[in-house]
């Protein structure tokens, strides 16, 4: 059954920011756009719209990929184990190569969550492994996503080995201040370049990138971005993270978990909540 309404809809705007240009919304079957269209909610900091929009999704062919995208929010709140009870089985299940890169990153991502570091590192290197045996088969943008996502997942899995990132994949500034972009954000959202330059930002620490990313970054992206720079030393940052965060919607389902995840009490303490 459709649960949506028209007053729902996410607006040109959103779409524009958030769903990459090789992406023809007008030409999406139902089910695509509405797996889209919780893309964009989810992105946006809105968890209970986006679950919505995904319950309408029913056509078999998208489920594993329906899946990734509800444990991306569910791992972007802190919720691991929650994450990979969805995603594992949809691996499983998975017919289409690019989804199942897209959920082995995604199960490395859980790992790192949890500090599990060698199971992290185990992941890794098969979504690694996974995404060049499909692009041999063929490139696409859709593939070219998951890349950045992999030199995301690949920092992390440094830095909980104790390593530096080198910061492969990832945009870098030129002595004038410019930002050089690696070819595969031509094929991301303003969400994938607002990420790549939380990471690298932190990978160089360098306040400048993370500050460029601000005027990028999605509600549902900012708060994260905000705590780096406070990492950096921005004086401004705690405080503009307890702000985004509190425009966050969680999923319905998940809301208490979240409310006591560590990142909500942190946040919380820092806004002066309870």
């Amino acid at each position: 059954m459709n649960s949506w309404t028209d007053a729902d809809e996410v607006t040109p705007h959103l779409r524009a920011r958030l769903v990459p240009a090789d992406v023809d919304w007008d030409a999406l079957g139902a089910p695509e756009r509405a797996l889209w269209r919780g893309v964009v909610w989810s992105r946006a900091g809105r968890g209970d719209l986006a679950w919505r929009s995904w319950s309408d999704v029913d056509a078999p062919r998208l489920m594993a990929w329906r899946a990734a995208e509800q444990g991306r929010v569910l791992r972007e709140l802190g919720l691991h184990d929650a994450a990979e009870a969805l995603e594992a089985p949809a691996l499983d299940a998975a017919a289409d190569p690019v989804v199942a890169v897209m959920l082995r990153i995604s199960l490395a991502a859980d790992a790192v969550g949890r500090n599990e570091v060698d199971l992290a590192a185990r992941r890794l290197a098969a979504a690694r492994a996974a995404a060049t045996s499909v692009r041999d088969a063929g490139d696409s943008p859709r593939l070219a996503r998951q890349r950045l996502r992999l030199a995301w997942v690949g920092a992390e899995v440094d830095w909980i080995h104790g390593r530096t990132p080198d910061g492969a994949g990832l945009p870098t500034r030129a002595p004038d201040g410019a930002i050089l972009w690696p070819p595969d954000h031509a094929h991301g959202s303003d969400f994938h370049r607002a990420k790549s330059l939380l990471f690298a930002g932190m990978v160089h620490r360098d306040l400048g990138l993370l500050d460029r990313a601000v005027d990028l970054a999605p509600a549902g992206l900012a708060w994260a971005l905000h705590l780096a720079r406070a990492e950096l030393g921005a004086p401004d940052g705690e405080r503009s993270a307890a702000q985004a965060w509190a425009r966050c919607v969680p999923p319905p389902h998940v809301a208490a978990a979240v409310a006591a995840s560590p990142t909500a009490r942190r946040l919380r303490g820092i806004s002066g909540g309870a």
